[in-house]
């Protein structure tokens, strides 16, 4: 199960909330009604494996720009060599600086983020991307994922779909607590240097990728 295996890595499983990860979370995964047609996305396997772990901070880039509940719908449209999040009924209505400014001045300490795939504010990798004839050209970032990420380079990401596969949701949850450690040490160094011993005892392929999420950590502190 996933606590023995945190515990195995010398993690407490069990503190008070405000002790926890804090995992972002797109909050129509929390079932918050604020998606553009005013309905949500509730995804039940948060609460029930990652609930009892972490401490979620929901965030609606959408909301927290004015834009109302329900509204009408945004789309990423590829226009010179760029990214563009736009209206769709109303295309000179673009709003991809201030879906990147919430990015930019989120203030609140995290861990991680968890994204509504697919969304052209949040989606990670999984946002289609329109052309200005309206048709897909492909998939990217929505404007809030894709500045997050660049703002942290080292914070784990993934995109609520990402989660169904079981390894895929152990091994995210190794890293929101590695990089907790990591943030809350005094000495991030000494810190690194402990959950790469603890992590000599976990199986493969986990062992690899959380030896390369740790390195990822270092090499900002560098």
């Amino acid at each position: 199960m996933l606590p023995d295996l945190l515990r195995q890595m010398g993690f407490e499983t069990a503190p008070p909330a405000r002790h926890r990860p804090r995992l972002g979370v797109s909050a129509c995964l929390l079932g918050h009604p604020v998606r553009y047609d005013g309905g949500h996305r509730h995804e039940p396997l948060l609460h029930r494996e990652l609930g009892p772990l972490v401490r979620f901070v929901e965030v609606c880039p959408e909301v927290a720009i004015g834009l109302p509940v329900p509204r009408p719908p945004i789309q990423v449209v590829a226009l010179g060599g760029e990214h563009r999040v736009r209206g769709v009924a109303r295309p000179d209505d673009d709003y991809t600086e201030a879906l990147s400014a919430q990015a930019r001045h989120l203030d609140e300490p995290l861990d991680g983020f968890l994204f509504k795939a697919r969304s052209p504010s949040c989606g990670w990798g999984t946002t289609p991307v329109h052309g200005p004839d309206g048709g897909v050209r492909g998939l990217g970032d929505g404007a809030f994922a894709a500045t997050l990420a660049a703002r942290f380079p080292a914070l784990p990401l993934c995109n609520e779909s990402d989660l169904q596969d079981p390894s895929f949701l152990t091994a995210f949850a190794v890293r929101l607590f590695c990089h907790h450690q990591w943030r809350h040490s005094p000495h991030p160094e000494n810190a690194l240097d402990t959950l790469r011993r603890r992590s000599e005892g976990l199986d493969e392929p986990l062992l690899s990728g959380t030896r390369r999420f740790i390195e990822h950590l270092a090499a900002p502190a560098r």
